[in-house]
Formats: structure tokens, C-alpha cells, sequence
């Protein structure tokens, strides 16, 4: 019989790392290993020719460093930056982000951008007026572009293409006329805007025509021997400004032109102190300045040779109007011997 030998097999231990995950770690492992490049990305907001861009990259560490190319020919570094395009249209927007361990990542977009649509302009003026003649002050404005063309109506019958015309009314009473200005701008978008405005002539002297009647007529003051003519400005009591006092004839003269104001009240010596003959007559008007006449102005006379007081009422109205108190005026004669 053959002796029995025992047969002893021994298997070294086989370890294999990449299945027990020993050795290099991978790109997702938290624990170490080699860094993972930003992953860029941004979303943007646009108004008009003007867009918001923020930043919605990610990292798996710390992105520190942004470039942006709006596809214009200019660029930002600023994180999340605003930029205003000079045209519409679409635009590749590149954002380049940096990490702290110099790895780089990229994203590109197509931005729309829509130019505004736009917009007509504002017409608006203002107006003053000297008796029958105004000037008008063109005060338009056009937020996206040029007022290029004024059309102006007067009311009347009559129009101007100046941006800021003067015109002179023809009328004998106190008129309202509506003025119209439509303004075009560069884009040929228009706007109109309409004032009323009230124009009156020049309120000149009206006497009584008998006393307590409350009738006036149209008179002059005539003066009975050679004299020497002042003018006083003995009250005011009014807010219109442009109030104007004219001597008329025989000279014409305007010896203020802002009654409710004036520093000066007189005494005004006409003609500077020069005598006038015996039956001269004298005639006088004042320009209203008020734009909000309600009643025609007028210039009332009481008195006689050689001292005449004028109540001038300027046509604004309210409670107790007329009052002829707005300017009291005395025209007094120094005879000569």
C-alpha cells in the first residue's frame, strides 16, 4: 500500500484597489483628488436696450474670477454687470468664469435685444400777452427723440412754423381765441396741445357820460390853460404782472410796466416837464397783464381840469369785481402863468 501524502494549496491574498477603491480617487470623490473645472451659466433681464446679467455658475470650489463678452465688442469683469447695447437685435453673450484653482468654464447665449418703441412727443407752451400782442414759448418735449417741426393755430385764422412765434391779434373787445401747437418729432410721431387765451385790447379813458348813470364813454383830458403834466401812482392793489401805463397823446410815453409791482409810483413829469398848450388833449391807456380776464379791463375818469383820478380795473374776476382798484392813478395840470 502506497503511503498517503497530503496536498496543502496556499493562495497569496489578491487585492484589488479599484474594487475596494483604494488608490487614485476620482473626479467625484469629496474627499480629495483632482478639481473639478466651474460650470458656467447666467440668465439676463433686458428693458429696452439695456440688460441685467447675473451670474448662476457653480463651482465645487469658489469661482473667482468673471468675463463677460456682450457680443458688441465690449466686455465686463464685474460679476453680475449691466449693459446698455446702442442697437436692437440678437447678441452672443459669453461668460467666462475662473476658479481658485485656475480652471476655466464657459457659456454662451443668444440675447435678444428690442429697441424701445417709440414714443410721440409732449406738446407744450406757454403764452403772455401785451395787449393784442403774445409770444408764445415753445415748451415741448420728446423723452426718446428730437422735436423737429411746430405747428402753431392762433385761433384767429392765422399760423407759424417757429418753434417760439410772436402774433399780434386784430380785434376792438375782449376775445377768447383757442392756440393749438402740434409739435413732430424725428421719428415723424406728433402731439398737440390747446390753451384758451383771452386777449383784450388796451383799456383807454372812459368818462361818465352822466353822473350816476354808470354809463361810460370814451373822453380825453383837455386842458384849459398852458400846463406842465405829472402822473402819480397813488395805489395798487392787484397780483397780475405787466400792468402797463401808456400816455398816448400828445406824446407817447410809457411811464410803467408793471403797475401792481413797480418801485417807482411817480410823480412822472410828461414830456420832461415841457408845457403843453392850452386845449391840448390828453388820452391814456392801460395794458392789462392778466391771462385770466373774465371781463373786459377798463380805465374809468373822475375829475375835471386841473386834476383827474383814473380807476383801472384789470378784468380778473371775483368776489366784488369790478372794483376798479387795482391801479388808482391821478394825472394832475400845473398851469402856467
Amino acid at each position: 500500500m502506497r503511503p498517503i501524502r497530503s496536498l496543502y494549496l496556499w493562495c497569496a491574498p489578491v487585492v484589488l484597489s479599484a474594487a475596494l477603491g483604494c488608490g487614485k480617487d476620482g473626479p467625484s470623490d469629496p474627499g480629495g483628488g483632482d478639481d473639478v473645472a466651474p460650470t458656467a451659466d447666467f440668465s439676463s433681464a433686458c428693458s429696452g436696450l439695456q440688460c441685467d446679467f447675473t451670474d448662476l455658475s457653480t463651482d465645487d470650489g469658489q469661482v473667482t474670477q468673471f468675463a463677460w463678452q456682450f457680443g458688441d465688442g465690449n466686455g465686463s469683469t464685474t460679476r453680475n454687470p449691466t449693459h446698455a447695447f446702442a442697437a436692437g437685435g440678437e447678441f452672443s453673450v459669453e461668460l467666462t468664469v475662473t476658479d481658485d484653482k485656475d480652471l476655466q468654464g464657459s457659456r454662451t447665449k443668444t440675447v435678444t435685444v428690442t429697441l424701445p418703441a417709440n414714443g410721440a412727443p409732449t406738446a407744450d407752451f406757454s403764452v403772455t400777452c401785451s395787449s393784442l400782442d403774445c409770444t408764445f414759448e415753445d415748451l415741448s418735449t420728446d423723452a426718446d427723440g428730437t422735436v423737429v417741426a411746430w405747428a402753431w393755430e392762433f385761433g384767429d385764422g392765422a399760423t407759424s412754423a417757429d418753434a417760439s412765434p410772436g402774433h399780434s391779434y386784430d380785434i376792438a373787445e375782449r376775445t377768447i381765441f383757442p392756440v393749438t401747437l402740434t409739435v413732430t418729432d424725428n421719428d415723424g410721431k406728433a402731439s398737440s396741445k390747446t390753451v384758451e387765451i383771452t386777449v383784450s385790447p388796451a383799456a383807454t379813458l372812459k368818462c361818465e357820460d352822466a353822473p350816476g348813470t354808470g354809463q361810460f364813454v370814451s373822453c380825453d383830458l383837455v386842458l384849459d390853460q398852458d400846463s406842465r403834466v405829472t402822473v402819480n401812482l397813488e395805489s395798487r392793489s392787484c397780483q397780475a404782472h405787466g400792468n402797463t401805463f401808456e400816455m398816448t397823446a400828445p406824446v407817447p410815453e410809457t411811464l410803467f410796466t408793471d403797475g401792481c409791482y413797480t418801485p417807482n409810483t411817480g410823480p412822472f413829469a410828461l414830456n420832461n416837464g415841457a408845457v403843453f398848450a392850452a386845449g391840448t388833449h390828453l388820452k391814456a391807456q392801460v395794458i392789462s397783464g392778466a391771462l385770466n380776464q373774465s371781463l373786459a379791463p377798463a380805465l374809468h375818469v373822475s375829475g375835471s381840469f386841473p386834476q383827474w383820478t383814473l380807476t383801472f380795473d384789470d378784468g380778473v374776476a371775483g368776489a366784488g369785481e369790478p372794483d376798479f382798484n387795482d391801479l388808482v392813478i391821478t394825472v394832475t395840470a400845473d398851469p402856467v402863468e
